[in-house]
């Protein structure tokens, strides 16, 4: 179920309101003269209910309504809307005002203030009407899944004066390819071929292969895995023949190595040694060693200085020796005579004073004092010098033997060094070997059985089994044939042409079709707009019939908008059926209006046929169905309002 229109309320500039009223079930008629804002009432209609533009003509309504209303009610809940005239000359408002609840009485206009926007109106409007979560995925091209929503309901609501005798567009607003494809995307859903659980299952079914996508990902992760593995184990096979956990003559040949890996993962390996001391023993030894060098070069140091001392001796005493010998000679000295200038030897007479022999003699005794003391200390310094070499040797021995146990030190170090490393680096090769192994091989415990991929697909085969677009198509063709059967059904009670044939909606192209022995008829073929109004307004009537019939989320209204407007003439005032002239166009309208109070009958309510017209047939039941009629000074919109 949907809801109605219960009343139109315009407010003025200075707060004065005017409250259109609408019956809840049944035939409602507007009669009047031109250019009383009759089809200004489609446009109100719309803009209230969320549509994007304003497109209300320019004129007395723009410039003398402030704020339009709208009420509406669906099975007892109701909702009051209002949206701001933004005045001349613009083509979108901004400021909705929403309340829902029971309305007792319309606000005023100081009471009325922006609470919510544009597209939360249409969203809220979408939900009142009833239109569930819902979506249509096209099965061929590009476009993007689409939602219905309030806007594609009200294409079947709203027959405005150009459309109603259009033989190109059956419906409002179908100038636009966007908006063809979506009437067509979306009648499914409104006609109920596809119902709450369908949309349910697209549901589960977007989960499931969300889920499919997932499960494909981690095969396709597992498998590229796979084929990395094969290049893994070769290099794992060969660090295990060197680190010596593996036979030297072991070869790769089959998928048999994961069982012989297995074995060696669990290998026992030796306790890993600790030495704590690596390198201690070597550092005490080179020590040791470096304080042997340097004692012994010390020593040779002593050696060197020693020696030097007693060649320096040995070579003082030859001197010493030879200055001796040369004063040897003084034994051929005469007796000092005491002239210093005769010579004692041969008594000759210089012109420089002579040495006495006395000083001669003393000279000659220093000499062979410091002889004696020279003679004297070379044994001391030669024993010294022996001392050295024996301490010298003793230590050379000590350097060579420290040196011998520095290289069996070192050599013992980087054998332990080496015997640590080995056991460290097959621990953590038994450790990435079981990781890997853990990681490659299937989990046993699973057991054999159906892959969890394939019970997916088994539950996506389910789903899709009880969404096959067949079934929606045939429910299609169904719903579609018994539409045209009533389409068939109202087109006899009127005179039209192609009269008496089998008449179908063709939801592809979006007209109405007439199957006749010479073949299908689309209503672009057929003449006249008599014929184009008829047809318009037959089939919005039975959609209208199957939507209230199956409680269908399309608003329950239809408004018409002239659909007498090929018999009357433009300047028709009172709208009797006087004014037109042909008895058979007389008998069309009132033909067309019988078949609108009919449907209306016929139509589960609540639904409302809310007709726009010149018209005004002495009938009761016609006149029992006008809700206002304006002529004279009478209109939407009173004269007396002042103008912004």
């Amino acid at each position: 179920m949907s809801f109605i229109i219960r009343a139109i309320v315009l407010y003025s500039h200075d707060g004065r309101k005017r409250i259109l009223s609408f019956s809840a079930s049944g035939l409602n008629i507007i009669t009047g003269k031109s250019k009383t804002g009759k089809s200004a009432i489609i446009d109100i209609v719309d803009y209230c209910l969320g549509r994007g533009g304003y497109n209300i003509a320019e004129g007395e309504i723009r410039r003398r309504v402030s704020w339009y209303g709208l009420h509406l009610e669906n099975a007892g809940d109701e909702v009051f809307v209002a949206r701001d005239n933004p005045g001349p000359g613009t083509s979108t408002g901004s400021k909705v005002y929403y309340r829902r609840g029971r309305v007792e009485g319309y606000p005023d206009v100081e009471e009325i203030e922006k609470n919510i926007t544009g597209s939360s109106l249409k969203t809220l409007m979408t939900q009142f009407a009833g239109i569930v979560e819902n979506e249509h995925r096209p099965t061929t091209g590009t476009r993007d899944p689409l939602s219905a929503n309030i806007s594609h309901s009200l294409f079947m609501c709203f027959q405005p004066q150009g459309i109603i005798a259009s033989k190109d567009q059956l419906f409002n607003r179908m100038n636009d390819a966007f908006r063809v494809l979506a009437l067509r995307d979306t009648l499914p859903y409104f006609l109920g071929a596809v119902d709450e659980d369908h949309f349910r299952h697209l549901a589960e079914l977007d989960e499931l292969r969300k889920k499919l996508r997932l499960l494909e990902a981690q095969e396709a992760k597992k498998l590229q895995a796979v084929e990395i593995s094969r290049e893994r184990v070769v290099r794992l096979v060969n660090e295990g023949k060197r680190l010596a956990l593996i036979p030297q003559e072991f070869q790769v040949i089959d998928d048999t190595v994961f069982d012989f890996l297995i074995q060696v993962a669990g290998s026992d390996i030796d306790e890993v040694a600790i030495y704590t001391d690596f390198g201690e023993t070597v550092a005490q030894l080179e020590l040791q060693r470096a304080a042997l060098w340097r004692r012994i070069s010390e020593l040779n140091q002593d050696r060197k200085a020693a020696q030097s001392y007693v060649l320096a001796q040995s070579e003082y005493g030859r001197e010493v020796s030879e200055q001796r010998a040369r004063l040897s000679s003084i034994g051929l000295y005469k007796a000092d005579c005491g002239d210093k200038s005769r010579c004692p030897v041969c008594s000759a007479e210089h012109d420089q004073p002579v040495a006495a022999v006395d000083d001669i003699n003393k000279a000659l005794a220093g000499i062979d004092e410091q002889l004696t003391s020279v003679r004297k200390e070379s044994p001391h310094l030669q024993r010294h010098i022996n001392a050295l070499d024996a301490e010298i040797e003793r230590l050379s021995g000590d350097l060579r033997e420290t040196s011998r146990e520095l290289r069996a030190a070192i050599a013992s170090d980087e054998e332990a060094k080496g015997e640590q490393e080995q056991l460290v680096a097959r621990a953590r090769y038994i450790g990435r070997l079981t990781n890997f192994l853990e990681t490659i091989l299937p989990n046993e415990e699973n057991g054999p059985g159906e892959s969890e991929i394939d019970q997916v697909k088994a539950m996506i085969e389910a789903v899709l089994s009880k969404i096959r677009s067949e079934e929606v198509e045939s429910k299609m063709d169904t719903f579609l044939d018994l539409i045209g059967q009533k389409m068939t059904m109202y087109s006899n009670r009127l005179e039209l042409e192609h009269k008496g044939s089998s008449l179908r909606l063709d939801v592809k192209k979006l007209t109405v079709v007439a199957n006749t022995e010479n073949g299908p008829i689309p209503l672009n073929r057929m003449g006249s707009g008599e014929n184009w109004v008829g047809y318009h307004v037959l089939a919005h009537l039975a959609l209208h019939w199957w939507f209230r019939r199956k409680s269908r989320p399309v608003p329950a209204f239809l408004i018409l908008d002239q659909p007498t407007q090929a018999y009357y003439p433009p300047d028709a005032q009172d709208g009797s059926l006087d004014e037109i002239e042909i008895d058979d166009d007389r008998s069309a309208v009132l033909s067309l209006f019988r078949l609108m109070q009919s449907a209306c009958e016929e139509i589960e309510a609540p639904f409302q046929l809310v007709v726009l017209d010149h018209a005004h047939l002495r009938e009761k039941w016609f006149e029992d169905a006008i809700v206002e009629e304006w002529r004279g000074d009478n209109a939407l919109v009173p004269y007396d309002w002042p103008v912004n």
